[in-house]
């Protein structure tokens, strides 16, 4: 058995090599390099299998599902999301590849350990069999503690304005102020692991010596959880289903709150990390440690691995159908009608019209049926799809017109 890293070659956001360092954390060896990006065409030497981790975001090229028989894989910390869809850089797909070949993989390998519950309950909805794992990130070990010369907090994409409040608030004080960056300037398409690896060791280590950590991205607070660094997670909303329930397990605020000293007392004496993540880090380790046990023992042949029963041509001819149906469904999602746009917004202004008309001159009820109407029309063609399209439209409407 041979052992691989799961990897994004190509990725500005250090979190996902955070996430690859976790993983190599755990293996005795790393003999390939597995990118996440090319799942279906991994190939190993000599048939054989490589143990690979598969904790981390799926994906943006959709169409390379699922992976390659040469993947012998530990599927926890799961997190399959749609909403690339639309994004110039992502793939235009939501749950398309989770049918045919793509599902029936999944099912060969449930129950699925998956990284929050919205992931879970999309895996609910296909029937797969799945469970909260977590996130692999949780299992980091504690790096050497080093006393440094002055005690410092760390800024982690917390923005400008934050950042300014929180240096005058430490005014007087000997706490120092480093802020990081949670993404590179480059892809990191020409950047080894090796390299890449000790990146993500010094950031580590600047995480594990700071007095405490404020940041706006998982990538970050995870990590600190686990390092029992004192983390603040800071943001405008706490929405976002990849936060449910991490935001459960630590101290949390508003960037507003911080600005206006509500955290200054916690920057200066930090409390400990809540610890109820601590189950989950304990099963995420047993279970990690059992697959690297059984791992060890495993001498069959990739090809003898195998558990799907579709062949490789059938995996072609389903993945080039699906490619064709999810770009034309996303065209008919995303296509812009100038037309119909131009129709809706003459229409919008007439009913802001006749609302004004009645305002200055008709009675309350006419008012109330004019604005009834008017909000009524903006539900109907989805006025925040609206919104977005109606500029590019007034930009092209002089030369539409002139197409006419």
């Amino acid at each position: 058995m041979k052992y691989g890293v799961l990897w994004r070659k190509t990725t500005k956001n250090i979190g996902d090599d955070i996430q690859s360092y976790a993983e190599s954390v755990w293996l005795p060896s790393v003999d390939y390099m597995v990118d996440i990006e090319e799942l279906d065409s991994f190939e190993a030497e000599d048939d054989e299998p490589v143990a690979t981790i598969m904790s981390a975001w799926y994906m943006w090229q959709k169409c390379n599902w699922p992976p390659s028989k040469y993947v012998y894989p530990l599927w926890i910390g799961f997190h399959y999301n749609d909403i690339q869809r639309g994004r110039p850089r992502g793939m235009p797909s939501k749950f398309e590849y989770l049918t045919g070949p793509g599902y029936e993989y999944l099912k060969q390998y449930e129950p699925i350990g998956c990284r929050d519950y919205y992931t879970q309950e999309r895996m609910e909805e296909r029937g797969i069999a799945n469970y909260f794992s977590g996130c692999v990130t949780l299992t980091l070990p504690k790096r050497e503690i080093r006393k440094p010369e002055r005690e410092y907090i760390v800024l982690v994409d917390v923005g400008k304005k934050l950042e300014r409040a929180v240096r005058k608030q430490l005014e007087g004080t000997d706490i120092d102020v480093k802020v990081i960056a949670p993404t590179r300037e480059e892809p990191s398409t020409n950047l080894t692991w090796e390299v890449r690896k000790k990146q993500v060791e010094e950031m580590l280590d600047i995480y594990q010596n700071a007095k405490c950590v404020l940041a706006f991205r998982l990538h970050c607070a995870l990590p600190c959880l686990a390092l029992e660094t004192p983390v603040l997670l800071v943001r405008p909303s706490f929405r976002s289903v990849r936060f449910t329930p991490y935001k459960d397990w630590m101290h949390t605020a508003f960037p507003d709150q911080v600005i206006n000293g509500e955290f200054r007392d916690f920057m200066l004496n930090p409390p400990a990390n809540p610890e109820d993540y601590k189950p989950v880090r304990a099963q995420l380790e047993k279970t990690i440690s059992d697959f690297i046990s059984q791992a060890k023992q495993e001498t069959r042949k990739a090809s003898e691995l195998v558990r799907t029963q579709f062949t490789e041509q059938e995996l072609m001819e389903w993945q080039n159908k699906t490619m064709k149906q999810t770009l034309h469904s996303y065209h008919i999602e995303c296509h812009i009608d100038l037309r119909q746009i131009l129709q809706q917004k003459k229409q919008i202004k007439d009913l802001e019209n006749q609302l004004q008309r009645y305002r200055k001159f008709g009675e309350p009820k006419d008012v109330e049926n004019a604005m009834h109407d008017l909000q009524l029309y903006k539900r109907l063609i989805n006025y925040k799809f609206f919104k977005k399209c109606v500029g590019a439209a007034s930009k092209v409407k002089h030369g539409f017109h002139k197409e006419q």
